[in-house]
């Protein structure tokens, strides 16, 4: 999740959820090992440890200097004989007290986003109705990542941070420290900064996380599944940390939609990247079909894995906006943004989740549909077909709209998309005022919609009234009905 702040944005975050296997106990159950070290450096062993080595660890009162070199030592050693690649460098593994780590996600926000960059994030997220016009964007994503990261890894430092609640401790579970192990060593052969790693928009960002996040998350999950039976694994005291609440009851203090859309890299990614492997449970086919030169660009890529994805149309905003009302600039691309198929997937999700506005079937997010290696169910009828988008938010004084033009496979795919977007007005209580156009009157989200669709296309034009909209966009034409 590289997004928030100097410090997010060079981070490979693991968070809570998607879930990581967390034991109950206190210790490995093996006793020291006596294995013999190998002359030379191979695939299995790091720093002392065969992967297969018994250990002698207990982390119910945190981790010695021993017993850390021994519990990383033997991980790194097990995440080489996984990925079948060997560890360049020693990679290191410190607690970071969860206020401290707080602070800095908070500090370096203040730093990255002004008011003016503020103001287009919130509309971006408000046009998928995720957060409503008295919200701050900004800062509801700063509160998921200063309450549910497990763990990052720091790329070009081989340094792994563990968050924790513990003061003074060090303690870290199996799935947190293999996944970032494996960025380090992600890291340490293609390089995690790397050019062909940067992505501009929201929907890149997932594309390329579906194979950084994908990797990891399968190496995690071939782990996972091994200790118990295979391998004796080091448990973490204490209880599971609790999962989020997908399936129904009271919302959490933090934001489920942006949740849901930022962890599809970690539950998507993993099927993606062991459909490019040929990976099962017991082993896996070829490593080296990976290819970090040229990553996935879309979410859409990552959700549905086996098909063969076209290029995106291009899409233009057409006419500027006029009579005051302007682009934000050189926010995003050109002032624009992607939120992709999993972002759309996302608005119609939460809507069935947050406010029994049931668009989609929401309830199946939790149905898992690429195999074992998949986490959550990221597809639906009017997200499914997405082939490109682009959202251009828009301002006059404090006024603020947008223009969303999504793309899609088919005019069927169009259709479906346009019809699932006006229930979903229709179930914020929206009023068709005339041809195509709706006004939602109260709430954070009250304002005028026009939803047009033209073939293959759907143009979405927002803004605070009826009379606005033709200025938001001048291309349309907007007919409202008088009102009493």
């Amino acid at each position: 999740m590289r997004t928030v702040g100097v410090v997010i944005v060079a981070i490979s975050l693991m968070a809570v959820a998607p879930g990581a296997a967390v034991g109950a106990g206190g210790t490995d159950d093996g006793s020291a090992g006596s294995l013999a070290d190998p002359e030379n450096d191979v695939i299995g062993w790091e720093n002392g440890y065969w992967y297969n080595e018994s250990i002698s660890v207990d982390q119910r009162d945190g981790l010695t200097d021993a017993e850390r070199r021994a519990y990383v030592g033997r991980a790194m050693a097990r995440v080489e004989k996984l990925r079948d690649k060997e560890f360049k460098r020693n990679v290191t593994v410190e607690a970071l007290p969860r206020a401290e780590y707080q602070r800095l996600v908070r500090v370096q926000a203040q730093r990255q986003f002004g008011p003016a960059q503020r103001a287009w994030e919130n509309q971006v997220w408000e046009a998928l109705f995720a957060v409503d016009e008295t919200t701050d964007a900004v800062r509801e994503q700063v509160e998921i990542r200063t309450k549910r990261v497990a763990g990052f890894y720091l790329p070009g430092t081989d340094s792994i941070y563990t968050v924790t609640d513990r003061q003074g401790s060090l303690v870290v579970d199996n799935a947190t420290l293999v996944h970032e192990l494996v960025h380090a060593l992600q890291d340490q052969h293609v390089g995690l900064t790397s050019e062909s790693l940067r992505a501009e928009t929201m929907d890149g960002r997932r594309g390329q996380e579906g194979l950084v996040e994908g990797e990891a998350t399968l190496v995690e999950k071939l782990y996972t599944r091994r200790c118990g039976d295979e391998w004796e694994c080091v448990t973490t005291p204490g209880p599971e940390p609790p999962r989020a609440p997908y399936s129904g009851g009271p919302l959490p203090d933090y934001n489920l939609a942006m949740q849901v859309a930022s962890i599809q890299p970690y539950s998507d990614g993993p099927a993606y990247v062991a459909a490019q492997v040929d990976a099962t449970n017991e082993s896996v086919g070829n490593w080296s079909r990976l290819d970090y030169q040229q990553p996935p660009v879309s979410s859409e890529q990552i959700i549905e894995s086996e098909r063969t994805v076209d290029p995106p149309p291009t899409l233009r905003i057409g006419a500027l906006p006029a009579n005051g009302w302007k682009l934000f600039g050189k926010q995003g691309v050109n002032g624009s943004q992607t939120v992709g198929e999993a972002g759309i997937y996302t608005m119609f999700w939460y809507q069935g989740r947050a406010d029994d506005n049931r668009v989609i079937p929401w309830r199946r997010f939790e149905s898992p549909d690429q195999g074992s290696f998949d986490e959550f169910n990221y597809t639906s009828v009017p997200s499914d077909g997405w082939a490109n988008d682009r959202l251009w938010p828009v301002r006059n004084g404090e006024r603020r709209g947008y223009v969303w033009r999504t793309a899609w496979d088919t005019a069927e795919d169009a259709r479906e998309f346009q019809r699932a977007y006006r229930e979903l007005l229709a179930g914020r209580n929206a009023t068709k005022v005339g041809p195509n156009t709706w006004v939602i009157d109260r709430g954070g989200f009250g304002d005028a919609f026009h939803v047009v669709r033209d073939g293959k296309t759907v143009t979405v034009v927002n803004g605070p009234t009826v009379g606005a909209l033709d200025d938001v966009r001048p291309s349309v034409t907007v007919t409202a009905r008088a009102r009493g």
